[in-house]
């Protein structure tokens, strides 16, 4: 049995702390700072903050665990949702583009970056631990 590595547990807390931040600005804060626009659908970011909560409680329950083969599944599952995250905030920012608010273009772009990031944080943890 092989042992989590240290790269492998700094990016499971990088990934507890960030969606988790990400859940309570959107379940909680997205009437009153996040909407800029003035979408009236509020399901779909708070149903997007839930799954943030999720990530992080998978990752918080993986971090307890002590070998690699007992969170292998749930570590490569944790990381593959960021790939149609990234995919969707990339073809809304292309569609409304154009109409959007400066503010929330930059949300848009810091969201890409913390994403693009975590994802990468866990490929490169995720190659580490198998060699």
């Amino acid at each position: 049995m092989t042992e989590i590595k240290k790269i492998t547990k700094i990016s499971l807390i990088v990934v507890a702390i960030i969606p988790f931040l990400f859940g309570v600005m959107l379940v909680f804060l997205w009437d009153i700072i996040l909407n800029t626009e003035g979408w009236t659908n509020p399901l779909h970011p708070r149903a997007f903050g839930g799954l943030c909560f999720l990530g992080s409680i998978f990752a918080i329950v993986m971090l307890r665990k002590k070998e690699w083969e007992e969170i292998k599944l749930t570590y490569m599952f944790l990381y593959s949702w960021f790939i149609p995250v990234i995919l969707v905030e990339l073809v809304v920012a292309v569609i409304y583009g154009p109409t959007l608010l400066p503010q929330t273009i930059s949300q848009l772009i810091i969201d890409q970056i913390l994403m693009w990031t975590m994802l990468s944080l866990g490929i490169v943890s995720y190659i580490k631990q198998r060699s």
